[in-house]
């Protein structure tokens, strides 16, 4: 069993969304926080996601949490996880 298999759901939402983004600098970007909220994750769970994810060297941030962005290890697992499951649903904000 990899490292993914044990996201929790919100978690493997948010991973799928993100990563089906483009790439984009600010301001041309959505945030990964507003992309959270809009899945219906809470402000404070969508931040232990995104640490957990830094922790697993999945994601990247500076200043904030909320407006990181995916490494390429994250955008692996999500592409995995896209192998294996349905479409991410459309977070256009």
């Amino acid at each position: 069993m990899g490292e993914a298999d044990a996201l929790a759901p919100d978690a493997t939402r948010l991973l799928r969304a993100l990563a089906a983004l483009p790439e984009a600098s600010f301001p041309d970007r959505v945030m990964p926080g507003e992309v959270a909220v809009s899945l219906g994750i809470a402000p404070r769970r969508a931040w232990r996601i995104l640490r957990d994810w830094w922790a697993r060297g999945w994601y990247e941030y500076e200043i904030s949490a909320y407006s990181g962005r995916l490494t390429p290890a994250g955008r692996a697992v999500a592409a995995r996880l896209d192998r294996t499951q349905s479409p991410p649903p459309d977070v256009s904000a």
